[in-house]
């Protein structure tokens, strides 16, 4: 069950819209960081708000959820 927190940590920055701006956030589950009893992993803060339904997809193909970035990130290739 995902945990939503009050405020964004200081040291992060959200996968999505590529700020670290304060707000609240859920740690996303990093893939290849699960430990050996697979009850622990390394996780990605991201902004709640950047979970915008209506920017993200599923792509049946690959069988992986997505979201759209707002805008392009700097030194994100065109």
């Amino acid at each position: 069950m995902s945990r939503a927190f009050e405020h964004f940590p200081d040291t992060a920055t959200c996968p999505v819209c590529g700020s670290n701006e304060d707000g609240e956030c859920v740690l996303i589950p990093i893939d290849g960081t699960t430990s050996g009893d697979g009850r622990t992993c390394e996780a990605q803060p991201t902004h709640l708000e950047c979970l915008d339904s209506d920017r993200m997809r599923y792509n049946r193909k690959v069988n992986v959820v997505y979201v759209l970035s707002s805008e392009r990130k700097k030194g994100s290739p065109r």
